[in-house]
């Protein structure tokens, strides 16, 4: 069993992700409650817990852990920690390479729970334990999605995620079957650029399963500041597997 995912993102009119290079919005709309749509529609999501990948979470964390990398935990160590989970929902940081220096054991608020590969070292094990920050293994490259979600609902409790990545690690979900639902609000801007990170994105030999997924749609609501919420049920094409 997995939680149910809901990819929730916010993207100008064109599907870009990296608002450093939107347009400003229409002189009436104000900045700062186009943000607060977007986290209004997450908050009616009602999930458990959200999820940001490594570049995201450096956006807040920037600063590298400087540990010793050549000492590889052993076996031994490669199993889930429990640290400090009493915030009402939980944040999931997909930091495979464990090398981002954590200053706070909350992010929002929300305590943190890290997905590592099975390679980090034992340093950082350490670190994060004594951070009391929760971690758990999602393979030898940290990408065994499947399991880090499996992990997530049988060891946290966790049974609805907000799905908040990039459009690499949003693509990776997709690909492997395990979105659910996805949830788009659509801020009155553009950005442009050619080869701009989109929505999704996905380019490993996995790819091709995105062509056997559809979108059903569940509801199209007009918010505040311009803003358009798009809601989708995410399927299995009929006949594809």
């Amino acid at each position: 069993m997995r939680p149910y995912i809901i990819c929730h993102i916010m993207a100008p009119v064109d599907g870009k992700v990296d608002n450093s290079r939107w347009t400003a919005p229409y002189k009436d709309y104000d900045e700062s409650e186009i943000m607060e749509q977007y986290r209004d529609i997450g908050q009616r999501l009602a999930t458990d817990a959200w999820l940001f990948g490594a570049a995201t979470v450096r956006q807040f964390f920037p600063e590298r852990f400087d540990g010793c990398a050549c000492h590889v935990a052993y076996p031994d160590q490669l199993r889930t920690f429990v640290g400090d989970c009493g915030s009402r929902r939980q944040m999931i940081a997909l930091v495979p390479e464990g090398d981002v220096r954590f200053t706070t054991n909350q992010l929002r608020g929300d305590n943190i729970i890290a997905v590592l590969s099975e390679c980090v070292s034992a340093d950082y094990l350490e670190f994060l334990e004594d951070m009391q920050i929760s971690y758990i293994f999602a393979g030898n490259d940290g990408m065994n999605l499947d399991k880090a979600m499996e992990t997530l609902q049988r060891d946290f409790g966790i049974h609805r995620l907000s799905l908040q990545g990039g459009g690499i690690v949003n693509g990776s979900f997709f690909a492997h079957g395990l979105v659910d639902e996805l949830s788009i609000v659509v801020s009155p801007q553009l950005d442009g650029r050619q080869g701009a990170p989109s929505i999704i994105e996905y380019c490993g030999e996995e790819a091709d399963r995105l062509q056997g997924l559809t979108l059903r749609l569940l509801d199209v609501e007009r918010l505040n500041a311009g803003c358009v919420w798009l809601h989708y049920q995410v399927r299995q094409a009929v006949g594809r597997t």
